[in-house]
This record gives C-alpha cells, sequence and structure tokens, in this order.
C-alpha cells in the first residue's frame, strides 16, 4: 500500500512546486497535470495491490481526501496571494466549504471511514476542480467560467453526499 500512499502524498509538493513556479504557465499546468494523474493513479494502485493480498497500512480512506483537500487549499493561497479574486476562490473551493462539515458530522456519528468513497458526480467534481485551478493559474482572466463550474458540480456533490448520509442515519 506504501506505493499507492506515496501517490497521494505526492500532491503535497506538488502544491509547493505550484506556489514556487506561479505565473510560469507551462509548469503550472504540468503540475496541475501530475497532481491529476496521481489522484487518478492512486486508488487504482491501491485496489491492484488488494487484489494481490496488500492491505496494511490501510490509510487511503482518510488520506486521499486530507490530502486533496491540503492540495486545493494551498494552490488556492497562491492564487488569492497573486490575485486577489475572493469569487473565484469560493467557487474552486466551494466543495470543500461545504463537504467538510458534511464530512465532520458524519465522522461524529461514528461512521466508519471505509463507507466514505467518492462516486461518479464526486470524480466529475474532482475533475472539474482540477480543470478550474489549472485556467486559474494559466489563464486567471478566463478562469471565473470554469470555476463557476466546478463549483456547481463540487456542492451538487457535497450535497449528493450529504443526502447519503442522512440516508444512511435512518
Amino acid at each position: 500500500m506504501w506505493l499507492a500512499h506515496a501517490l497521494t502524498l505526492s500532491r503535497i509538493p506538488l502544491a509547493v512546486a505550484l506556489v514556487v513556479v506561479y505565473g510560469q504557465v507551462a509548469w503550472c499546468l504540468a503540475l496541475v497535470a501530475a497532481a491529476a494523474a496521481s489522484d487518478a493513479a492512486d486508488g487504482n494502485v491501491a485496489r491492484w495491490m488488494q487484489r494481490r493480498g496488500h492491505t496494511r497500512p490501510d490509510i487511503g480512506g482518510w488520506l486521499d481526501p486530507l490530502v486533496d483537500k491540503l492540495f486545493v487549499a494551498i494552490v488556492l493561497i497562491a492564487i488569492w496571494y497573486h490575485t486577489h479574486e475572493v469569487a473565484l476562490l469560493a467557487l474552486i473551493g466551494a466543495r470543500e466549504l461545504v463537504l467538510v462539515p458534511v464530512a465532520i458530522a458524519y465522522l461524529a456519528w461514528h461512521r466508519p471511514v471505509h463507507d466514505l468513497h467518492a462516486d461518479w458526480l464526486g470524480k466529475l467534481a474532482t475533475i472539474a476542480q482540477f480543470v478550474a485551478l489549472a485556467v486559474a493559474l494559466a489563464l486567471p482572466a478566463h478562469a471565473l467560467p470554469a470555476a463557476a463550474v466546478a463549483g456547481a458540480l463540487g456542492v451538487a456533490a457535497a450535497i449528493h453526499y450529504a443526502a447519503r448520509f442522512t440516508r444512511m442515519q435512518r
């Protein structure tokens, strides 16, 4: 499982690298693409390793979403530092702003972490968020439409997860 966790954790230095290369379009796009690839690959690697009997340590259920949120937060802070575009940040970060309280409520009800998993809407919201981050870094003047799509899908995914959580409570 360490390979899957290393892929997950690779997003933290990628986010820091984005802070360093901010304004260099090619580097920013390459780093966002690498982060998106690591996000797509880590779950696949973990499932592949599980099929081969490697199950320890089983921390991906909480590590992946935590690192995702940390990646987004670091990149949004860099974007804010350079642009001061609060609306852009709110839209790109809308999923985290709505989803984090839902996840905290879920965990407060002592639900198992392994029951938390992304579905198609969550994955679509993640893709939209990576695209919005890439556009905000590469073409900041044109980032608002991509951010609006990411925000709408992010809030829809968070509401969808909240509804799933509510159904589980019954």
